[in-house]
């Protein structure tokens, strides 16, 4: 899901044209400190302020991370003043060509509009909102049922976006109509064309719904086992239709779990024995790609080139344990340290072990 939620922010993008404006403008801000160590010494001194924030400026609104996007974006407006003294300090200083000035001078313009500033704080607030939803996606417990809550919660808050600002865009729009941010003075730029709010908001809703569908077969099984989605009296049979479905799907027991989920539907605030084999299958089905990504990481930490002699079943195994076991924090060692110690052979016994001894007679014969 994850994935597509990306694709969903990508689609959206292309759609509403005047994004592309600042999309433009950060991946030239990401370019002109990337590429260069002394544009970002430069950076750096002037932003003490901010300190490492402005190292976090990449490129934004790509079909990979929307937590990085995020990042991109709020360490600009962090360093919204440091960047704007930065850019007026660099297009006036005469050391530089004339092409390096006056590149200093249009980010310095675009700084100071009213419109980037409004474009800024409408991107903080949307991306906010998509980065936690991202993250709360590749949590190892998420389950497809949270997943759902998650992704139709996130939608309402952007929807709610168009009637009522976010904080950061309603920071924008007061400054806008302050004419000043902090230390910067705003001015409105008759060149530069602004995200349409609703538009944008209402274009990632629409491709969220459209890349995210909950309207699965399995998605609508799945729900019976939340209780919060039941009527206010259910029958006794409610829920049957959808959970022997389920049992085919996952080869359990039909008549066990039938008979847990009419334990459920009449003692709802306890979990039934006979539903948790449906329930812990629901909780195995993976709802992003984070999960492999963890494991493909895993692995490099445990075959590294010092172990490249290690069996594919070790590497298996140490990454099984890894997983799944408990953390180091946890694990006592003296049982098993002890055990070691009154069965292994030591060094000494086993050179004793491993010399030929020689006949009886002849040690007789060497005591004599």
């Amino acid at each position: 899901m994850d994935h597509r939620l990306e694709l969903a922010v990508n689609d959206a993008v292309d759609e509403v044209q005047a994004v592309n404006h600042f999309k433009v403008f950060m991946d030239k801000l990401h370019n002109l400190y990337s590429q260069s160590n002394k544009n970002s010494r430069e950076l750096m001194e002037a932003a003490q302020e901010v300190g490492s924030q402005v190292l976090k400026i990449g490129r934004v609104l790509n079909t990979r991370w929307v937590a990085s996007s995020f990042r991109s974006v709020k360490a600009v407006w962090r360093s919204y003043e440091a960047l704007n003294r930065h850019f007026e300090n660099a297009a006036g200083d005469q050391t530089r060509n004339g092409k390096e000035r006056q590149t200093y001078r249009g980010l310095a313009r675009r700084m100071q509009s009213k419109e980037f500033l409004c474009d800024l704080g409408l991107m903080y607030d949307a991306l906010s909102e998509l980065s936690n939803l991202s993250q709360q996606l590749q949590a190892h417990s998420i389950t497809l049922l949270r997943a759902e809550q998650l992704l139709k919660r996130t939608i309402r808050v952007l929807a709610s976006f168009k009637d009522s600002p976010g904080e950061k865009l309603e920071e924008a729009l007061k400054a806008q109509a302050l004419g000043q941010f902090g230390s910067v003075s705003l001015e409105s730029n008759a060149k530069l064309m602004p995200i349409n709010t609703k538009q944008f908001l209402q274009s990632l809703i629409n491709n969220m719904e459209k890349r995210l569908s909950f309207k699965d077969e399995i998605l609508h099984d799945l729900s019976i086992l939340d209780s919060s989605t039941w009527p206010s009296t259910p029958g006794i049979r409610h829920g049957e239709s959808q959970v022997k479905p389920l049992c085919r799907r996952f080869n359990l027991c039909q008549e066990q779990a039938v008979n847990g989920m009419r334990d459920f539907i009449e003692h709802p605030e306890s979990e039934p024995e006979c539903l948790k084999p449906l329930i812990h299958c629901m909780q195995t089905i993976p709802c992003s790609t984070a999960e492999c990504e963890r494991g493909f990481s895993l692995m490099n930490i445990v075959y590294t080139d010092q172990r490249s002699r290690m069996l594919l079943s070790s590497v298996s195994n140490l990454m099984m344990i890894s997983i799944n076991g408990p953390p180091v924090s946890l694990f006592e060692p003296s049982k098993y340290v002890s055990t070691w110690l009154r069965s292994h052979r030591s060094a000494t016994q086993a050179r004793r072990q491993s010399t030929p001894q020689m006949p009886e007679y002849k040690q007789i014969w060497k005591v004599l």
